[in-house]
């Protein structure tokens, strides 16, 4: 389990040091061609699920205020605008392996741990299906 993807990095995050001059057009070819060529062969091992955390816009400054990173709280609106976005774009078109889509905005795990059941069994269904598909 991991709260973080190898596979977002390039889409995402250098695509925007690149967009926003943070980053050289070439440095970002460069790579973005070895993630490619490393990363989307056939013999990198892909994840069984992608399990994807999505809610709205506000919940999620709601959450970096309540979080209370200092760093976090003081970074510009407009770059957690352009970062919700990215990801927005970004789960739509992963493919790599299955994603499941969980809206936070419907569970509350700090009152109700129960409400994690259905989810938990969706992914574990998930997993077993791709495992049978899939005879790594």
């Amino acid at each position: 389990v991991q709260d973080r993807s190898i596979y977002e990095d390039v889409d995402i995050f250098a695509k925007m040091h690149e967009e926003e001059g943070t980053m050289s057009k070439e440095d970002f070819k460069t790579y973005s061609d070895l993630f490619n060529a490393m990363v989307m062969t056939p013999y990198f091992p892909k994840p069984d699920v992608m399990i994807y955390l999505e809610c709205n816009y506000d919940e999620v400054i709601d959450r970096i205020i309540e979080r209370g990173r200092e760093m976090e709280i003081n970074t510009d609106p407009e770059y957690w605008k352009k970062l919700f976005k990215r990801y927005d774009d970004w789960i739509n078109s992963f493919n790599a392996c299955p994603v499941v889509r969980i809206n936070i905005n419907e569970y509350d795990i700090h009152k109700d741990p129960d409400s994690l059941n259905p989810m938990i069994d969706k992914i574990a269904r998930i997993i077993k299906t791709y495992r049978q598909i899939d005879m790594r």
